[in-house]
């Protein structure tokens, strides 16, 4: 790349980056700024069903903050200038990344963080490659995948997604820029309306009168749920197939790993 070429690379991205704030000036004076509820969520943790709740309940539009479903679910800035003066309820993949955090900030956007035990959620991800699409956000799998067998198709996905998924749970563990509210499969399947009042309380939304009925309907809709249960990790996976999950999430010692159904890694030790 030549000098003016880079001259000209680092001119567009500093009127990107000042057109961004100008925009969000513009927005702030001039338009009411509308109210997000914003769930980020571990893959096969429930929350489809969690935002179809919230939806149920509030009336809000749901809309998605990022720029494409299959790729990286970060926080997409055009988005969010477009939903600045709207009620939004939206779920995302989205991990704690700087870039992520610094437009939470500017948005105002408080997380909800739903996770659910990491062996539970490896079945649950391997039945929807098997059975509903090789294409997901974390992992793509070929048409080949289903002619392995089940533990080998188990072992890809330990592999391959499993790291996602730990970096996903330390990346909000170890972030203290924005406040956030840790929930999980387990809770939300046993205490649905509960949950769904909890959430509503953390975004500053007054609960909605019906709120049982808004969360019935959720739960006969299309929440996507694959058998619903708990306890399918520990039932369906070896002890060495649990012990490779537990070796990711050695690699972040002091983060508490238990509410993905972990203890959390012993700290580390000087060497030399």
């Amino acid at each position: 790349m030549t000098g003016l070429a880079r001259r000209a690379e680092r001119a567009l991205k500093t009127f990107g980056g000042r057109g961004l704030r100008w925009q969000l000036r513009y927005k702030r004076l001039f338009a009411r700024p509308g109210r997000a509820v914003f769930v980020t969520a571990l893959p096969k943790s429930g929350s489809t069903f969690l935002v179809n709740a919230l939806r149920e309940a509030t009336g809000f539009l749901p809309f998605f903050l990022g720029a494409h479903h299959l790729n990286e679910q970060d926080l997409y800035p055009p988005k969010l200038l477009d939903a600045w003066a709207m009620d939004v309820v939206c779920h995302q993949h989205t991990r704690a990344t700087a870039p992520n955090l610094s437009l939470m900030r500017d948005f105002g956007i408080r997380p909800v963080v739903l996770v659910r035990d990491l062996g539970d959620c490896v079945v649950s991800l391997c039945d929807h490659l098997e059975t509903e699409s090789g294409t997901t956000p974390v992992l793509n799998v070929g048409a080949d995948f289903t002619e392995l067998g089940r533990a080998a198709r188990l072992d890809l996905v330990i592999d391959l997604a499993l790291p996602w998924y730990v970096q996903f749970v330390a990346g909000w563990s170890r972030q203290s820029e924005v406040d956030t509210l840790w929930l999980t499969y387990d809770t939300l399947m046993a205490e649905k309306t509960d949950t769904v009042a909890r959430v509503l309380d953390f975004c500053g939304i007054d609960a909605a009168t019906g709120l049982e009925a808004a969360v019935a309907r959720a739960a006969g809709g299309n929440s996507r749920f694959n058998q619903g249960r708990s306890g399918r990790g520990r039932a369906e996976l070896s002890a060495a197939q649990r012990a490779r999950i537990a070796a990711l999430a050695a690699h972040f010692p002091g983060v508490d790993f238990s509410p993905v159904g972990l203890p959390p890694a012993a700290p580390a030790t000087a060497t030399g």
